[in-house]
């Protein structure tokens, strides 16, 4: 499993990130018999800098007190033993579990977790990877198939096509571009390969981001999985999905020589 860090945040929303960042360490220990350690990233403000500054006492010592203050909330908002709990310090790699940053950060892969608490709250369901006519959606699509073969869910494949007026077929699927179908084969193979159970749904959807949210309520989906791309005007789909999503979302970041 990816390492996982939950943005520490006291509000209603950093409560409901720490509860699914947990929820998804121990479905992982689960499965696969080994103990994840729940990252935590501590954002410290201005605001905390300044009073931090203003003690007459170490810095050292009151950090080494908010730190164990974190760790202490943390456990008891989890229920997670200590020892699987660490600060990550600067280290922002794996999955950052947050809401607010989702919005802020395009380098990262970040889980907004909606208004969940936990990823199967409402029973199994599948994951859900958006595709478009290039390779960009490969990256969200090996975290899918990986997490669906560990936790035992299906992987359905979303694409919205143009309709093309040369074509008389009804069907959604035989107005896709060749570039589509080259990746919806290459998706096809990795499932395949992997042993996870996967479907597509295509459509001609007059809106993307809403296309994809409707889907991924039709198929009662535990969360999805976006792709950012480098391309400005498909990267922005991500953030339209994010804004209105009563469902997880996954966004991953479009990271220059990340292995598709």
């Amino acid at each position: 499993m990816e390492k996982i860090t939950c943005v520490f945040r006291r509000s209603t929303e950093g409560r409901l990130a720490l509860l699914f960042a947990a929820d998804l360490i121990r479905l992982c220990q689960e499965a696969d018999g080994v103990n994840n350690v729940l990252h935590i990233y501590l954002e410290t403000g201005e605001a905390d800098a300044a009073q931090i500054a203003s003690e007459s006492r170490p810095v050292a010592n009151l950090l080494a007190e908010q730190n164990a203050h974190v760790l202490a909330e943390v456990a008891a908002i989890t229920g997670l033993a200590p020892e699987f709990i660490a600060l990550a310090g600067t280290d922002t790699s794996g999955i950052i579990v947050d809401h607010t940053m989702a919005f802020e950060r395009a380098d990262l892969d970040v889980l907004s977790p909606s208004r969940e608490q936990s990823l199967l709250a409402r029973g199994k369901g599948p994951l859900l990877v958006p595709f478009g006519d290039s390779l960009s959606a490969l990256p969200a699509a090996n975290i899918a198939i990986a997490l669906g073969k560990k936790l035992t869910l299906p992987v359905v494949f979303y694409h919205t096509t143009w309709r093309d007026e040369s074509v008389a077929s009804p069907k959604a699927e035989d107005h896709m571009c060749a570039e589509a179908r080259e990746v919806a084969a290459v998706l096809k193979s990795r499932a395949t390969t992997i042993g996870v159970e996967f479907s597509f749904a295509v459509e001609t959807a007059d809106d993307v981001a809403e296309g994809i949210l409707q889907c991924a309520l039709r198929q009662g989906a535990r969360l999805i999985i976006m792709p950012r791309s480098a391309k400005t005007t498909i990267g922005c789909y991500v953030n339209q999905a994010l804004a209105k999503t009563p469902v997880p979302l996954l966004a991953v970041a479009a990271k220059p020589g990340r292995q598709q």
